[in-house]
């Protein structure tokens, strides 16, 4: 094997480790939208629509950067 061969190997592995933590960091954005939707059952609170509609956002941002990620990478 030639140097640029690892070092061609190294970048994919980089790039397969980064898509990963990417999609457990999404996966981790969807239960925080589940988490905040159980919590909305248990509590009446009048902050509860701006709470819903930040981790809504903020899956959606995570989703966009994964796939992004999977266009760039």
């Amino acid at each position: 094997m030639t140097p640029e061969s690892l070092q061609s190997i190294g970048w994919i592995f980089i790039k397969l480790i980064t898509l990963i933590g990417i999609g457990i960091y999404t996966l981790f954005a969807g239960i925080i939208v589940r988490q905040e939707q159980l919590m909305a059952h248990v509590l009446e609170e009048g902050t509860e629509p701006i709470l819903r509609l930040l981790a809504i956002i903020h899956l959606l941002a995570s989703i966009g950067i994964l796939l992004a990620a999977i266009i760039l990478l």
